[in-house]
């Protein structure tokens, strides 16, 4: 059997077509995963985080914690396109991560492999599949920060093939700015350090290869939140602090590190018992077959197996690996989020990663294999967008958008409107954003919680404002509560 090189690098001999090849076909998987996406994204602004998100790149606003400033500065820039809405906008921000990532799947599983079309089948596999797929046709945080995990693998990959400590320096920066678009991103610390620090163990004995990296890592993450007390300072339309926790000073350094630290969702942190993690465990094992099927979810075994037997450079890759699912998926284990479910992009990207290697095993060991592992790789891929395509294509859904512009149609002049989740964030876009009913009072009950919602009622009441609601749970019994414009909202009205 042939056997692959230890460190599985694209040899010289044939050095002209390995080198152009990538490059012509690195295009194609950023391009065909990009049309994807955009043929399916939203056409305006999502719900949920997503049209807060929106709204808080539009306003430069203080979003929920850790506040994300990169994401809305990179939003801010999208913002000025010349053509479509401002949710649009905002979107086309994940549809460009999206691809992006892609690109850096496979850069990272070419590097390890030697194999160019496995890489472009591991990224378009990744794509395809429905936890990626979800989050790149709607603003959201996860595809960019799948897309920095990404890139950061392949920069620490490319450092530690070539020796150039540039690459080292530029990962440690791209680390400091992709903390500013989630801080979630030191879960996949621990892996990227023992790959670097395995893969050239003189770094200990020279600190000031890796000290000026980390300085400058740590001055770009100031930089980036600096962005926090800014426009804190600045009052922007939409700030969550200001308006939910104005016991929080974003001017001092407390007040920006309980930001940073997630503060306004710190009881949710490894609040899952001990004794439910292993149901957690198994819904996300679950998932991980939903999202990719039978047959990836077995060469991925496969790859894992050949690291493990393969030689000690292929150890090292795999401890780290192992690594950053561990740690990222053990923290959201334990997360007491209720939409906990699309929290595991790293998850889904270790085991892609596993997949592309272990379709590179199988070539190497048996030779003769390798067209019918492309066909066999291609009907995966074709299975997976045939199958999550209808499911997936919100090219023409703007159900946010109608049941903000409902509610706000039905409403009285000057009401307060306390809404859960699903509706304050749109109503707060097409208040900030498009400048509609900016009369109406908007509350985030979530924040503010039934005891909050019920003072803030009558308070409302005493000022003669009508007051409504999109949850009834909200109040008891000292208030009634009934449907207005089909159960879209309620209106709330003391008992007698």
């Amino acid at each position: 059997m042939r056997r692959m090189s230890e460190d599985r690098r694209p040899k010289s001999e044939g050095r002209g077509l390995i080198v152009k090849a990538p490059r012509f076909l690195g295009l194609l998987v950023f391009l065909a995963p990009f049309c994807l996406y955009f043929n399916t994204m939203a056409p305006t602004v999502f719900g949920l985080d997503s049209a807060e998100l929106t709204t808080g790149a539009y306003t430069l606003g203080i979003i929920h914690s850790p506040g994300s400033p990169l994401f809305l500065m990179a939003g801010k820039v999208f913002c000025y396109l010349p053509f479509g809405d401002v949710g649009w906008r905002v979107n086309l921000v994940s549809v460009t991560a999206g691809a992006l990532g892609a690109f850096f799947v496979y850069a990272s599983v070419f590097r390890l492999t030697g194999r160019a079309w496995i890489g472009a089948v591991t990224a378009w596999v990744l794509a395809s599949s429905y936890y990626v797929w979800v989050w790149a046709i709607v603003a959201e945080l996860y595809m960019p920060h799948l897309c920095i995990v990404a890139a950061l693998l392949w920069l620490a990959l490319t450092w530690r093939d070539t020796g150039r400590d540039g690459f080292l320096w530029a990962a440690c920066i791209l680390a400091g700015l992709g903390l500013g678009n989630h801080t979630s991103l030191v879960l996949v610390g621990p892996g990227l350090a023992w790959l670097v620090f395995s893969s050239d163990p003189t770094l200990w004995r020279n600190p000031g290869r890796f000290l000026g990296p980390m300085i400058a890592s740590i001055t770009v993450f100031l930089a980036v939140f600096s962005y926090l007390p800014l426009r804190h300072a600045a009052h922007p339309a939409l700030d969550y602090v200001r308006d939910y926790f104005p016991q929080i000073d974003l001017l001092s350094v407390r007040g920006c590190l309980w930001m940073i630290g997630g503060g306004m969702f710190e009881s949710l942190y490894f609040s899952v018992p001990l004794n439910q993690i292993g149901d957690h465990l198994s819904r996300l094992t679950l998932q991980l077959l939903a999202n990719f099927g039978i047959g990836v979810a077995f060469v991925s075994l496969l790859g894992a197996l050949a690291e493990l037997a393969g030689t000690r450079r292929q150890h090292h890759f795999l401890i780290a690996c192992l690594l950053m699912f561990v740690c990222h998926s053990g923290f959201y284990l334990s997360y007491g989020a209720l939409d906990i479910e699309w929290m595991f992009s790293v998850s889904y990207f270790i085991m892609a990663l596993f997949f592309g290697l272990g379709v590179a095993a199988l070539e190497a060991r048996i030779p003769s294999s390798a067209g019918v592992l492309k066909v066999f790789a291609g009907v995966l891929i074709l299975r997976l967008v045939w199958f999550n395509y209808p499911y997936l294509n919100l090219s023409h859904d703007v159900s946010a958008r109608a049941t903000g512009e409902r509610i706000l149609a039905v409403v009285e002049p000057d009401a307060l409107f306390i809404g859960v989740w699903e509706h304050e964030p749109i109503l707060t876009y097409l208040q900030a954003v498009e400048r509609r009913r900016p009369d109406v009072r908007v509350i985030n009950a979530v924040f503010v919680g039934p005891l909050g919602s019920e003072q803030l009622a009558r308070e409302a009441y005493r000022q003669g404002r009508p007051v409504y609601t999109s949850n009834t749970n909200l109040f008891e019994e000292t208030f009634t509560v009934t449907p207005v414009s089909a159960g879209l909202c309620y209106r709330v009205i003391p008992s007698p």
